[in-house]
């Protein structure tokens, strides 16, 4: 958490400086390549990276390392080889040239991405924190300064571009790093057939997970896809307002989520009660619903001209979409900080299910919003509003399954 907030406090220091140096199209073009690379980078490991905390013994969760490693290197190179074909036609689609060559960077980012998650994992489940900790601090304590320079010498979305892929170099080079001084032949000497068969044992990851991560992540980013695709233009600067919550509002709690998740994660595997897992879970619940609404309410005392204020003129109607995107920002805060449960439930199926209804959701949310001639403001409404009630139900179903889980357990041993 320390290395987190550090990391968000240098990020949130400079914004008004970066946002003062790019222009609105240019965070626009820069949030369309985030949502390439956030939908790739879920599955860059073939969601292996979740079954490294789960093997008793370490030698197998060191093979399982070695083969999200291997499976981002071979995944990185077919993504390359796609864009050699579709770089072009994805800028046009997007309604940014620019993009065309910016994507190249692209399999470099996931390659980066997809080490640094799966060897965060892993020191997640040796409980050393303090590596994932010092690596979050890196990435925006270069890459944030990196946007300042790039921003003087070339006001372009590729400045913002550039900064990613360097924070993400230097991250996963600290964690490589580390893992290589805690235990030099981590990866090396891996029987291949004892990795092919853990491979197969934890297969449900790829089967179920790796789908339904993609369609979860599609609904998260569907401002960029959908809402370009019935919107056009018009939908750029819209998009560039959603940007700039999510960089303030949304990427902070995310992060935090991410840090907890893992802590939660490992914590979960070690409680066999059903009804002490329960508890456990709405009490963490509980906690960061109310961190959730004390955001909520911070955001509406806002003044009104606030954010122009802070990060210039051209900002200043981002509020407007804040305060509505704070909804859908905090609920989401609250229930991906503790969606390992899923998990722990062995109940990867339901979330293929659940993804797949939040996915069609919110395409169908903006859809009939561009039928009956809502605005770009309007349509953004209609898909918190749908987020909300999608997250609520998604909720007490969680509630449903540990419930069900407890009593299924009580009635094994009690027979």
């Amino acid at each position: 958490m320390t290395g987190t907030v550090l990391g968000q406090g240098i990020a949130l220091l400079l914004s008004p400086l970066i946002t003062r140096l790019f222009a609105l199209e240019d965070f626009s073009a820069f949030e369309q390549y985030s949502f390439l690379l956030s939908v790739l980078s879920v599955v860059i490991c073939g969601k292996y990276e979740y079954s490294i905390m789960q093997p008793k013994d370490d030698e197998d969760a060191r093979h399982l390392l070695a083969l999200c490693i291997r499976i981002a290197f071979y995944s990185s190179l077919g993504v390359l080889v796609v864009l050699f074909f579709t770089s072009g036609m994805i800028a046009e689609a997007y309604n940014s040239p620019s993009l065309a060559y910016l994507l190249w960077s692209l399999p470099i980012a996931l390659f980066l991405a997809g080490v640094f998650n799966a060897i965060n994992y892993w020191f997640s489940r040796k409980k050393n924190y303090k590596v994932a900790a010092t690596s979050k601090f890196l990435y925006s304590a270069v890459g944030e300064p990196f946007k300042l320079v790039a921003g003087w010498l070339n006001p372009a979305p590729g400045g913002l571009i550039l900064s990613t892929v360097v924070g993400h170099a230097t991250a996963t080079w600290q964690s490589w790093f580390q893992l290589k001084k805690d235990d030099p032949r981590t990866i090396q000497r891996i029987d291949r057939k004892r990795m092919m068969a853990l491979a197969k044992q934890f297969n449900r990851y790829p089967r179920f997970a790796i789908w339904g991560s993609i369609l979860n992540t599609l609904a998260q980013w569907a401002h960029v896809a959908v809402f370009g695709y019935y919107y056009g233009e018009a939908a750029l600067i819209p998009i560039a307002y959603i940007a700039l919550s999510r960089r303030i509002f949304f990427n902070p709690l995310g992060i935090l989520a991410n840090s907890y998740g893992q802590v939660f994660y490992q914590r979960i595997q070690q409680i066999e009660d059903g009804y002490a897992l329960k508890k456990f879970y709405i009490t963490n619940l509980i906690r960061f619903m109310a961190f959730g609404g004390l955001m909520i309410l911070g955001v509406y005392l806002l003044p009104a001209n606030s954010l122009g204020f802070v990060f210039g003129e051209k900002w200043n109607q981002a509020l407007e979409y804040l305060r509505i995107l704070c909804f859908w920002y905090a609920l989401n805060f609250a229930i991906t900080s503790l969606s390992f449960i899923f998990n722990r439930l062995q109940l990867q199926h339901y979330t293929l299910v659940a993804d797949a209804v939040h996915f069609v959701s919110i395409v169908v949310a903006f859809a009939c919003a561009f039928h009956f001639g809502f605005d770009a403001l309007g349509a953004v409404t209609i898909m918190v509003i749908t987020k909300v009630v999608y997250l609520s139900l998604n909720l007490i179903a969680i509630i449903y399954f540990l419930d069900r889980y407890a009593r299924q357990q009580r009635t094994h041993m009690n027979p």
